[in-house]
């Protein structure tokens, strides 16, 4: 594994993705540690389309496993890393991007939905419309002048 196999396997990699989702693609992003060390043995990928054309998770990502990252993984060795989401599931917060925010390559990004959706995730002033559901705790907006502790 060297600069030259992962370039070949990246650009592959983005032509199946297009390939397989079409209009219905909106992201890949490239992140981790191979941006830095083309010999590691994983690409880590983030995916996301704009639609679900099956209603089920499970099967996404067997097709993707199946169309995408088993075809790269056999013919170039690295390991694919991915992950998979339509729209509606990448804006909701997911700590993996906390990992792509630190080091990422866009390789695709229709409209830059990708590089829009996470500078409205790191703007404090946004941030909570993408975290509310993460705890089972309701968040309620108080205004200052409402406040007990005054």
């Amino acid at each position: 594994m060297n600069a030259e196999t992962l370039k070949r396997a990246k650009e592959e990699l983005i032509q199946r993705v297009k390939d397989f989702y079409g209009d219905n693609l909106l992201s890949i992003i490239f992140y981790g540690r191979h941006l830095q060390d083309p010999g590691f043995p994983e690409i880590d990928v983030v995916v996301v389309i704009d639609k679900p054309y099956d209603p089920v998770k499970m099967n996404r990502v067997a097709d993707f496993v199946e169309n995408i990252r088993d075809p790269i993984e056999e013919k170039y060795g690295y390991h694919v890393s991915f992950e998979l989401y339509t729209r509606e599931e990448a804006e909701n917060f997911h700590s993996g991007y906390l990992d792509v925010v630190v080091n990422y390559e866009v390789a695709y990004d229709k409209d830059n939905y990708f590089q829009n959706l996470l500078r409205n995730m790191l703007n404090p002033k946004k941030a909570m419309d993408y975290v509310k559901y993460i705890s089972t705790i309701e968040y309620i907006p108080v205004e200052e002048e409402e406040r007990d502790d005054e």
